[in-house]
């Protein structure tokens, strides 16, 4: 999954606990804990692909693909 998509998912998610929140602020149900733990989730995922590989990773992989 791309950055972009990652981030079209967050805020997907965002907005549809949002709804949820307004409708019933008080909601502590599943469904508000799910999507907050997904939203997280996301999140850490972003994060992740954000940073880049160790150097010594790259190196490895591309003398890997050099064959």
């Amino acid at each position: 999954m791309t950055q972009a998509e990652i981030m079209e998912l967050i805020n997907i998610k965002r907005q549809a606990l949002e709804q949820r929140l307004l409708s019933n602020p008080n909601d502590n149900g599943p469904i508000v804990k799910i999507l907050q733990g997904e939203i997280k989730d996301l999140e850490m995922s972003l994060i992740k692909a954000s940073t880049p590989a160790k150097r010594s990773e790259k190196k490895v992989f591309l003398d890997e693909c050099a064959g």
